[in-house]
């Protein structure tokens, strides 16, 4: 009899948890939820800032890690962390990805870098019996492991556990919101790549080069209170406004930008900027003063906050989440001739005679240099909203194409995102090769980026066509 008891209690106890949970799947309205959380990442006084290197001697405006989680009833959820540093590579951002999807149960996760050249680079975390190959030094952008320097791999450390936190927090905090899009006319910076009579292509102010002239903007507001819980903010150019001999920790216009906002609205709302397609825009003027960073940034916030007064209600309450990851090839190696002479000028210049002997060895063995991993991401709500990222710097021109291709009537780009060192031009900027400038060019022109790179050069001509042909994908 007993027996009989505790399995009928048993099974009551079940029956009364399973009303419990479908109760409060039940309950859950149909709608978005959001919430948000931030932690200061600033560096301690005497580990380096770049670009350029230099050791920093304080903090002019701390350097932020920020996140906006987004989930729908269904519970397909979203996580944007946005970094006031400069970059991470592959290793260092799958790393993070991976550990925040795990520990948070979030669906996706990005992580998009400002890119300030007053902050860091973020690492991956340092690995037991890990071989230093050429292609983690390009992607970390170190020359010898982290773990070899304790005090900067605990402010690593510590970047990577406060992705783990924020996105658990936003998590926690989430309320149902309802989502505002909008845009305004802005513009901190101008193109910046000059091409004079000869063809040879260097960096300047082109007033007349294609930027990004808008902000856009993300607006979370909690449907009890009717007050934001998070902003989003979306521009595109470089955050360089801050003097490389600054030795002050910066998050450079993109900072102050986020201050403007803030101070209107409130520090309990958590405002967040994206770095858009930013690959050929300078901030202006160019390594000038804090002032001028913190001028630009007040315009870009002001920007925002009337973009802000005139946004959309998205009314979709389901969010759609797409990636496609390929290979983009790279440039054919130069030619044996090109690369003889190049040998005979550059004997006494290790790291090129390095780069030449690889090529060399390459063309010898008749391999071809290796492509380049990229991705393109997605979330969408309907075709009300889209919001697109991809990995690398990319010119403003992919930009100004997704926003006019999408089908979507509000659209928001990043760049920067989920890893990826280095440019991707146009198929214009790549076909001008050793002309092509720093973000394009090829041997002989040892002053474009990627002639050093492990890839021995960069992308092929017919890059951009693979990258359209990849973002058509996701909203197909």
């Amino acid at each position: 009899m007993k027996t009989i008891q505790r399995i009928a209690f048993a099974v009551l106890i079940l029956h009364v948890l399973s009303v419990d949970v479908v109760g409060a799947e039940e309950s859950r309205k149909p709608g978005i939820y959001a919430g948000a959380a931030e932690r200061d990442i600033s560096p301690p006084i005497g580990m380096e800032i770049m670009h350029y290197f230099r050791k920093n001697v304080g903090v002019h405006d701390p350097i932020f890690l920020r996140a906006i989680v987004l989930e729908d009833a269904k519970g397909q959820s979203f996580a944007l962390i946005t970094a006031d540093l400069i970059c991470a590579g592959f290793a260092a951002v799958d790393e993070l990805r991976e550990r925040v999807k795990k520990k948070t149960g979030v669906s996706e996760v990005w992580f998009n870098c400002s890119h300030t050249h007053s902050s860091r680079w973020l690492g991956s975390t340092p690995r037991k019996g890990r071989i230093w190959t050429d292609e983690l030094v390009w992607d970390e952008f170190r020359d010898r492991p982290l773990s070899e320097n304790p005090r900067e791999s605990l402010w690593n450390s510590r970047v990577h556990k406060a992705a783990v936190e924020i996105v658990a927090e936003a998590k926690k905090k989430m309320v149902p919101v309802t989502l505002h899009v909008g845009r305004e006319k802005a513009q901190v910076g101008f193109n910046r790549r000059v091409t004079p009579a000869n063809g040879r292509t260097h960096m300047g102010v082109n007033r007349k080069g294609a930027v990004v002239p808008w902000v856009n903007v993300l607006v979370a507001k909690s449907r009890k209170t009717k007050r934001p819980v998070a902003v989003l903010l979306e521009h595109a150019a470089h955050p360089v406004t801050v003097p490389h001999t600054s030795k002050l920790v910066s998050a450079d216009f993109p900072g102050a930008a986020v201050a403007r906002v803030r101070e209107k609205l409130g520090n309990d709302v958590v405002v967040l900027f994206a770095q858009g397609c930013n690959g050929n825009i300078n901030s202006f003027p160019l390594r000038s003063t804090h002032a001028d960073a913190d001028a630009a940034g007040h315009k870009l916030g002001d920007a925002a906050l009337s973009a802000m007064g005139k946004c959309d209600l998205i009314k979709a309450t389901t969010l759609k989440l797409r990636t496609k990851r390929f290979e983009l090839p790279t440039r054919a190696l130069p030619s044996a001739k090109l690369v003889a002479e190049l040998k005979e000028k550059n004997k006494k210049n290790r790291a090129r005679m390095k780069q030449l002997n690889k090529i060399s060895a390459m063309r010898k063995s008749g391999g071809s240099p290796a492509p380049r991993r990229f991705g393109v991401y997605g979330v969408m709500l309907g075709d009300e909203w889209g919001m697109v990222a991809m990995n690398y710097e990319t010119f403003c021109q992919y930009e100004l194409w997704i926003d006019k291709h999408a089908p979507f009537k509000r659209t928001m780009v990043l760049a920067l995102t989920n890893g990826g060192r280095a440019y991707i031009g146009t198929d214009k900027a790549l076909a001008m090769g050793a002309n092509g400038g720093y973000e394009a060019g090829s041997l002989p022109n040892w002053g474009g980026h990627e002639t050093m790179s492990p890839n021995l050069g960069p992308p092929a001509v017919g890059a951009e066509k693979m990258i359209h042909r990849a973002f058509e994908s996701l909203w197909r």
